[in-house]
């Protein structure tokens, strides 16, 4: 169940909290704008770190989850008919400073988070471990907040 709560202001007026999911040190929330033109903000806050961008759409939840699935979960949740699941996704609406997740090549168990121009990024945060897992799981908790909005 997700409890409404006003979280901060956005340029487009105030927010409240969409949905949130939570693992270990590790909590995500999806923010919404709560009047004009329908805007969404994502915080992923874990220890000694927390990001806060603006989605491009409600439906980037589903594919970072799916992306952060482990290797055979990552298998099954493809839908019938696709090919080879990308192994970049873009999360962040900021063409100028991106937010993209890049699956590494060779460690099935990690996951760059990159900010800002993929050829000069300012930031390459790296997800691994039991760290990669729980953000998953809270991604998992996330997308049914949102599946159980409709």
């Amino acid at each position: 169940m997700v409890a409404k709560r006003n979280r901060r202001q956005s340029r487009n007026g105030r927010l409240g909290l969409l949905a949130n999911g939570s693992c270990g040190q590790w909590e995500i929330a999806i923010d919404e704008t709560t009047s004009g033109p329908d805007h969404w903000y994502a915080e992923l806050e874990g220890p000694g770190v927390s990001f806060y961008f603006e989605l491009p759409s409600l439906d980037i939840v589903g594919k970072m989850a799916r992306l952060l699935a482990p290797p055979a979960l990552h298998a099954q949740k493809l839908p019938h008919g696709s090919g080879a699941a990308t192994n970049v996704l873009m999360i962040g609406k900021d063409k100028k400073s991106p937010f993209t997740l890049v699956k590494d090549d060779e460690y099935k168990d990690r996951v760059f988070l990159v900010v800002g121009p993929p050829s000069s990024p300012l930031v390459r945060f790296v997800f691994a471990g039991t760290d990669l897992t729980c953000i998953a799981k809270a991604l998992e908790q996330v997308q049914e907040d949102l599946d159980n909005l409709n």
